[in-house]
């Protein structure tokens, strides 16, 4: 476990493309033969480091783009075109850009589609996908909220107990829409690479709880995050 802090100083967009540099050098250090996959999550924290990772793609060799799936570490239950929807917001900023430009195939990319007939939403089926693809995210990408929490596991919320290890749904979501699903701990902690996004005045206090001495997981789960074979800490707030 290694974990690295980027301080953004007088340059997020720099610090930014330096953490796509760290995601595209660890997928690169894989085995030839390893699955790759990267976890994305919704949310605002997270477009600069879509613009960062689509302006670092151009320089990657094209067979190590064409091993990368994309999965989902957390969604809105709501269809893909919902203007909630996660996927839709990471097709627009970064998904659609990589397809035109030949970069990847469509096939690469792997939404949660909700399933309302299934009392699970689709969890399983999601987690079958995942499994053929290796069952873990070589790097997950996690924006840090205002309370803490990363993906759909919230601070002092009953999800972190849940210990499936894969994906699972719930519908009391703190923040709305209340209906979601999250890959689960275990997912989050076996990353070879986790990126952390500490961004904005409102993340002082997750920023000042998450180095605080003796704060739990559960207090902030974004700590999970440095579980991680290795976690890169980009940040705006200094401190």
């Amino acid at each position: 476990m290694a974990v690295e802090i980027v301080q953004a100083g007088a340059s997020l967009e720099r610090a930014l493309l330096e953490a796509a540099r760290k995601i595209f050098s660890t997928l690169a250090a894989q085995p030839k033969d390893a699955p790759l996959t990267i976890g994305l999550c919704g949310g605002r924290s997270i477009v600069g480091l879509l613009t960062a990772l689509e302006r670092e793609s151009h320089q990657q060799p094209g067979d190590l783009l064409g091993r990368v799936q994309f999965f989902m570490v957390d969604e809105r239950l709501v269809p893909l075109t919902d203007e909630q929807s996660n996927f839709g917001g990471l097709k627009k900023l970064l998904f659609d850009a990589l397809v035109n430009q030949g970069a990847i195939e469509a096939s690469q990319l792997h939404p949660f589609v909700t399933d309302d007939i299934q009392p699970d939403f689709g969890c399983a089926s999601y987690a079958e996908e995942l499994s053929c693809f290796g069952g873990r995210f070589t790097v997950v990408v996690l924006g840090v909220g205002e309370d803490g929490h990363v993906a759909g596991l919230f601070p002092q919320h009953l999800v972190l107990r849940n210990e499936e290890r894969a994906f699972f749904s719930f519908k009391d979501s703190p923040k709305p829409p209340p209906a979601r699903m999250t890959a689960g701990k275990a997912l989050i902690t076996a990353a070879s690479l986790s990126i952390l996004l500490f961004l904005g005045e409102g993340k002082r206090a997750a920023w000042s709880a998450f180095n605080a001495a003796g704060t739990s997981t559960a207090e902030c789960p974004a700590l999970l995050a440095t579980a991680a074979e290795s976690c890169v800490i980009v940040t705006d707030l200094a401190g």
